[in-house]
């Protein structure tokens, strides 16, 4: 069976609930939390006294023959058979960007139907979904749980017995609190002692254990249907002092109205998936070939790599978790890569990405006059985490915790006085985060025709752009999104995302009738120019007088989608025809430094040639590397170009810059 994906998405709900199958076949072994975290799930039909397994190895049962897998934007979709019956599964995650009720349930499904070789359904026929007690916590504790009867279905939960809300921040974690669902025809809580009787019998009982391991189970007979699962972290998101339940509770729903919810709207919810997922290949199908697999890959990842909340102003935040990198929230380099996607689907959602940065960048704590990089490390908005001093005085001293950016408690930075000074400037992104920001505001803006959050924010823009005309055109030695390789004075690629920064401010201004759109337009304009003459007529160096090197030139891309082709289609044709020549079998290495890339912004530069040939060759070996590299993890984005391997970041929500062709398609962001 030809494999497609690193791991297969099964239930993705949030950064704190997301199930993974890092096999070929979904019961050749266990399923996984995104970090590689063992989550055990069990699969399981009985079927004249016989049990077998569909997802995960559980002994006592038999493994079905998996015939095929596929993905969808919203589903990943199995084939298995015995010589009694066919069995359909379909794990579905209704991740819709324009519908935000449905975004913000924290309910997935898993459809299935069995079809009989001989036409009839067996008498002890039942088919059942077991979830281990290891989706409770990070490291062994004693579990609690129970069954509630719903109207119709009944609901098995559990969850830690020391049950801490929102008790760690560290990246890597899972949610070490909240409650986890299972809901079907009948549902249980049970011991491995009742779990092996039912496997052995087919009977299932509730027996009290102290000294067992506990699941949560639900049975249904009916041979077509479909199970719940669900997760209830209690609370979502700290944010500067304000304690948010996720958009879906806000006004006082709880998790058992979330059941109700998706099971009342389930055949409405399964339509608008299915008539999303119609247009959404025929869209990628123009693309080219394999694009369709390739976006689909990037859908549910990047989107369940966020949470949707809301403020106290009324205002939705969606703010990212910057997965298997340092666990930040709300990240502007973050936010910068990924927004094709929603840009394409639903623009407020970017400015719910935007929110906390412009919030905080607002408190006496942050004293420059260039952007934040973050707000935190998720779930808590307590102030920009990265690049925190480490001094040896007793104002600074406690600020990490240790020298890392995970942490399992945190400061309230927020608060602090301006005095504090506890950032070390050589670990910000000055050019960085101040082209993000203003490049991502002008998107936003043109994608919606709504131009208020740019309107409310005008003085830190205004306040960013004069930073990017002082430092952009020859940035100094700073890091940058792609510092990997090390720091690097003269970036051309990093000049590049001030010019467009530059130019994306003066179509702000143009838009909202403000008088210096000229005068930036012209500004961008001259920089761009004196900019290829440092850069000579050739390729684009990596940076400034360093002769025989390349990087990927992502940043021409919004300079290009809003019309303004400061750089020309002459000038872009040609760095592609270089980066194809460059292209290794699983892709073209990001500089010249080392071998490996960014799967995201190879992606950004297809965007960057009319010519779909030519994009089709650098996406390509992205779907090779998919399907050939030994790391078994979610999609990941940073990886080495000749072996495939995983260098770091998986599941990230950066992946929806693979949306990138398809934004650019659409022609939503062209403004001249």
């Amino acid at each position: 069976m030809k494999r497609l994906l690193q791991a297969y998405p099964l239930w993705i709900a949030d950064p704190m609930f997301s199930i993974w199958s890092p096999s070929d076949e979904l019961n050749g072994g266990d399923t996984m939390f995104w970090t590689r975290k063992t989550r055990k799930t069990f699969g399981l039909v009985r079927w004249h006294g016989r049990v077998y397994s569909f997802m995960g190895k559980l002994s006592g049962t038999d493994a079905l023959m998996q015939e095929s897998v596929s993905v969808t934007a919203y589903t990943t979709d199995y084939e298995f058979s015995c010589p009694e019956f066919r069995l359909k599964v379909s794990f579905v995650s209704p991740l819709t960007p324009d519908d935000l009720e449905i975004l913000s349930c924290p309910v997935c499904y898993t459809q299935y139907e069995i079809i009989p070789k001989d036409g009839k359904i067996a008498e002890d026929f039942s088919i059942s979904v077991v979830l281990d007690e290891g989706y409770c916590y990070e490291e062994a504790d004693t579990v609690t749980g129970g069954v509630i009867p719903m109207n119709g279905y009944e609901a098995a939960y559990f969850s830690r017995n020391r049950n801490l809300v929102m008790s760690s921040s560290n990246d890597g974690y899972a949610a070490d609190w909240g409650d986890t669902y299972i809901a079907g025809e009948v549902a249980w809580f049970i011991p491995t002692s009742s779990l092996n009787k039912f496997l052995e019998e087919g009977v299932t009982e509730y027996k009290h254990t102290d000294f067992e391991r506990h699941y949560i189970m639900a049975v249904n007979r009916s041979a077509k249907g479909y199970f719940m699962t669900a997760f209830d972290d209690r609370i979502s998101i700290f944010y500067f002092g304000e304690w948010l339940k996720g958009y879906f509770f806000k006004d006082g729903r709880t998790v058992l109205d979330a059941l109700d919810f998706s099971r009342e709207k389930h055949d409405a919810i399964l339509k608008k998936l299915c008539d999303f997922d119609k247009q959404f290949k025929k869209d990628c199908d123009r693309i080219g070939k394999g694009y369709y697999l390739l976006a689909c890959a990037a859908f549910r990842q990047s989107v369940g790599a966020h949470k949707l909340v809301e403020n106290k102003k009324g205002e939705i935040l969606f703010l990212s978790k910057e997965c298997n990198s340092n666990g930040c929230i709300g990240t502007a380099d973050i936010t910068y890569p990924s927004m094709p996607l929603f840009l394409l689907y639903n623009p407020e959602l970017v400015k719910g990405m935007l929110r906390g940065i412009f919030d905080f960048a607002r408190m006496p704590i942050w004293e420059y006059d260039f952007a934040p990089h973050d707000i935190g490390t998720y779930p808590y908005c307590c102030g920009q985490v990265y690049g925190l001093d480490w001094s040896e005085n007793k104002y600074n001293c406690g600020n990490t915790g240790g020298k890392g950016n995970a942490m399992f408690t945190h400061p309230m930075l927020y608060q602090r006085p301006a005095a504090c000074k506890v950032y070390n400037y050589d670990y910000q992104m000055p050019v960085e985060e101040c082209g993000n920001m203003i490049v991502a505001t002008a998107a936003a803006c043109v994608a919606s025709g709504d131009f208020a959050i740019a309107e409310d924010n005008f003085d830190l823009l205004e306040k960013w752009v004069v930073y990017l005309e002082k430092f952009g055109l020859k940035p100094e030695n700073q890091l940058c999104t792609d510092d990997f390789a090390g720091h690097l004075a003269n970036n051309v690629n990093l000049a590049i995302k001030a010019i467009v920064g530059i130019e994306s401010f003066g179509l702000l201004c143009e838009k909202m009738d403000r008088g210096d759109a000229e005068k930036y337009y012209a500004l961008a304009a001259d920089y761009a120019k004196q900019l290829r003459e440092m850069t000579g007529e050739g390729i684009m160096p990596l940076a400034y007088g360093q002769k025989d090197t390349y990087s990927l030139k992502y940043n021409i891309l919004f300079d290009k989608l809003f019309g303004f082709d400061l750089f020309g289609d002459e000038m872009c044709e040609k760095e592609v025809d270089y980066y194809i020549a460059k292209n290794n079998r699983y892709g073209v290495p990001l500089d010249t430094r080392k071998s490996y890339t960014k799967s995201d912004w190879i992606l950004w530069c297809a965007g960057l040639t009319s010519d779909a040939v030519k994009a089709e060759k650098l996406y390509a070996p992205i779907l090779t590397y998919m399907a050939e590299s030994p790391s078994r993890v979610a999609f990941g984005d940073w990886y080495d170009t000749e072996t495939g391997k995983i260098e770091h970041f998986y599941n990230r929500t950066v992946q929806g810059g693979i949306l990138v062709p398809l934004l650019k398609r659409s022609g939503i962001m062209k403004v001249k």
